[in-house]
């Protein structure tokens, strides 16, 4: 029993000794490639870039082509009922108070803040993905615990049945260890379940099969350092939902100049050519082609106001995105404060239980031999065996929770694999 238990704590306090088959790396760019939210978010940027194509269509030349047709009911002399002309223009936008560049700067700026979003859901997926993974390892290295403890409770039931037998022990001690055997058993049960619903939900975000076996490369058992603090500064500079919050300040300002533009003078410029019957379509008269320039211009005069009313209502979309960018930083600068304070206390609590781990162990060693040399009840070894499970449990929990404050400050500073 002194082997079952040291070997644990060996585990739990040292590095990883499994076969490298799936590193934490390889299993967030297989749950990246996999996910849906990502494919969603990849036809978003593929629609926002075509968009953003067709708004600088605008800036071209246009051509349009007319075909009319005409029927009178009433004769003319000897002027067919009849008449049909064909109309082609070339129309270029010379001046329209901004609102063809605009429209361009607003697309531009929604394909950048797509891009945004997708590396915002890249981030999000990555941390379900390293959630994912410790704890698959959580309770991996809890469901040997829990098997190992089985052991440890057969090995004394096996000790106080001999000493039952011979005599040297009460009914009462026996049915103690029987009763802990019970419960030991039922806490076996409960951990695999909780391994197998954690493997399949690690499948199945990297689109395997449910059941498939892996060996994790990484377990919470392996030492890791605890992670430099970023600046607030080096954080906004990078992070997506910052980013496309600013875009989205920039795209406001820009719909100011768009809802003005439609109270601007325009201007367009182009050239045109007819083909026609003669005037008066009269038979055997023929057909003409005439052709010409044009410069068309359209001023607004008056809209009751309208003007006014639309530049309100832009400012305002304006005024709000700049204070929806101020709420994200400082949303930011909070969340890394609290991710840090996280970090922290979680690597402290995790430092904690492992020396705590060691001592339960030496005293659950010290008490199991007592037993054996008759010097303390077995009421002490149970109360032994349950401080060490305890404790094992809280330094499971702690290394778990240290690796997912790892993971959320990744989150929180954007920092991708």
């Amino acid at each position: 029993m002194r082997y079952i238990v040291y070997s644990l704590v060996a585990m739990l306090m040292s590095v990883s000794t499994l076969s490298a088959q799936l590193t934490l790396e390889e299993y967030c760019q297989q749950v990246v490639d996999y996910s849906r939210m990502l494919h969603r978010a990849e036809d978003a940027v593929e629609a926002s870039e075509a968009d953003m194509r067709l708004a600088h269509k605008d800036y071209l030349p246009s051509l349009t082509m007319d075909r009319d047709f005409t029927l009178n009911f009433r004769d003319r002399g000897d002027e067919r009922q009849w008449g049909w002309s064909m109309r082609a223009d070339i129309r270029q936008p010379i001046y329209t108070g901004g609102a063809v560049r605009a429209a361009a700067k607003q697309s531009e700026l929604k394909y950048e803040m797509a891009i945004d979003n997708m590396r915002s859901s890249i981030l999000e997926v990555q941390y379900a993905a390293e959630y994912a993974y410790w704890t698959l390892s959580r309770a991996e290295i809890y469901r040997r615990a829990i098997a190992d403890y089985v052991t440890i409770i057969g090995s004394l039931r096996d000790v106080v049945s001999r000493r039952f037998d011979e005599g040297y022990t009460s009914k009462s001690d026996l049915l103690q260890v029987e009763s802990r055997m019970s419960d030991a058993e039922y806490q076996s049960s409960a951990a695999e379940q909780e391994y197998l619903v954690a493997l399949h939900n690690f499948n199945l975000l990297r689109g395997a099969d449910a059941m498939v076996e892996v060996v994790l490369a990484r377990t919470l058992t392996d030492s890791e350092p605890m992670p430099e603090r970023e600046s607030v500064a080096n954080i906004v500079a990078r992070h997506p939902d910052y980013l496309s919050s600013v875009r989205d300040e920039e795209y406001a300002r820009w719909g100011v100049r768009a809802a003005s533009s439609r109270y601007m003078p325009s201007i367009y410029a182009g050239v045109f050519g007819l083909w026609q019957p003669k005037s008066p379509n009269i038979k055997g008269a023929g057909t003409m082609l005439d052709g010409g320039i044009m410069l068309t211009t359209s001023v607004p005069i008056f809209h009751f106001g309208a003007r006014r009313q639309a530049m309100r209502s832009a400012r305002s979309v304006w005024s709000s995105a700049q204070w929806a960018t101020s709420e994200m930083y400082d949303s930011i600068t909070l969340d890394e404060s609290n991710g840090w304070t996280n970090i922290v206390t979680t690597y402290s609590r995790m430092e904690s239980t492992r020396r705590n781990l060691q001592l339960a162990a030496e005293n659950l060693e010290i008490s199991t031999y007592s037993y054996h040399e008759g010097m303390t009840t077995i009421l002490d070894v149970l109360q032994a065996q349950i401080s060490w499970l305890q404790i094992y449990t809280n330094a499971i929990t702690a290394q778990f929770d240290y690796a997912v404050a790892v993971a959320a400050y990744r989150l929180v500073t954007a920092a991708m694999y």
